[in-house]
């Protein structure tokens, strides 16, 4: 039943509700797991049907339930993200109805490391985007140990999301988002609060979005084509956030930006992102359109 193979997955992945948010998930066969994927839409200046950092967001989460899934046993581990590859699909349209489905696959390289691919596609099969994300594999114990809450936050959240700060010119950003808020990392590997490498690495390609309109005239819209991320690190609650992204060069029809997350000062992802420049009419956005997400 699917009902007992949520609760098998869940048991599994140091994950919970609310950023758990997959449902009818279902084993289809050869080590391939599906599940539906809620539509949540970007905001003023992202283009596109579903936002990438949720796209990003649900399929790493159905990937390390599909690892989780192949194991052997029961134990709980951590799959933490290091490597991601984003891409959108060439056909994919502009507009979608109702829920998403997601499918993912995962091959172990090695026993801390799994490597899976997903596919977002609509509910007839069209194929919207693709993810491929490397996992370190961590047994808690272990990932306690290797990623310790830094001194002076251990027994604190983090308090609530303030407004961000935001510089732009020259095709540069810097965004200080203030202290990471306990709220965004809800549901994330409860216990030690860190905001969830997709989350930041979405709002570090919001950054590099804003980037690129700075330095382009007569756009006033980006949509995320291609990217790469490398995390390095975990922006855990009460620490101070900050985003930094620079238009590089013109790509083909798009634009690459690079940008770096850095939590206390210490960087702990980096993007590199493809993104193409539209212009649909939006408003000017503002900077809690970059705020951080819960």
């Amino acid at each position: 039943m699917e009902t007992d193979l949520m609760e098998r997955a869940l048991s599994r992945i140091s994950v919970t509700a609310p950023y758990f948010a997959l449902t009818d998930l279902v084993e289809v066969g050869g080590g391939v797991v599906e599940a539906t994927i809620p539509v949540q839409v970007p905001g003023e200046l992202e283009h596109g049907p579903i936002a990438a950092a949720q796209v990003a967001r649900h399929l790493a989460i159905l990937g390390s339930c599909a690892a989780a899934l192949g194991r052997d046993d029961d134990a709980k581990h951590h799959y933490l993200a290091t490597r991601a590859h984003f891409a959108r699909m060439s056909n994919a349209p502009a507009i979608v109805e109702g829920t998403l489905r997601g499918r993912a696959f995962a091959a172990w390289l090695d026993k801390r490391t799994v490597r899976a691919t997903m596919t977002l596609t609509t509910r007839d099969g069209q194929a919207l985007h693709h993810l491929e994300v490397d996992y370190a594999v961590l047994a808690p114990r272990m990932f306690a140990r290797l990623n310790p809450v830094p001194d002076g936050l251990a027994g604190q959240p983090g308090g609530d999301a303030t407004d961000p700060v935001v510089q732009v010119g020259d095709g540069r950003v810097i965004i200080d988002c203030g202290p990471v808020a306990h709220a965004m990392c809800a549901g994330h590997f409860p216990g030690h609060p860190a905001a969830p490498v997709a989350l930041v690495m979405g709002e570090l390609c919001g950054a590099a979005g804003r980037a690129m309109l700075d330095r382009l005239d007569d756009v006033d819209a980006y949509r995320v084509e291609e990217g790469h991320v490398a995390a390095t690190g975990l922006a855990h609650a009460g620490q101070e956030l900050r985003l930094e992204a620079a238009y590089v060069e013109p790509v083909g029809a798009g634009h690459r930006v690079r940008g770096t997350a850095f939590a206390d000062g210490v960087s702990v992802g980096e993007v590199d992102v493809v993104l193409s420049a539209h212009r649909v009419g939006a408003t000017a956005g503002h900077a809690d359109d970059f705020a951080m997400a819960s």
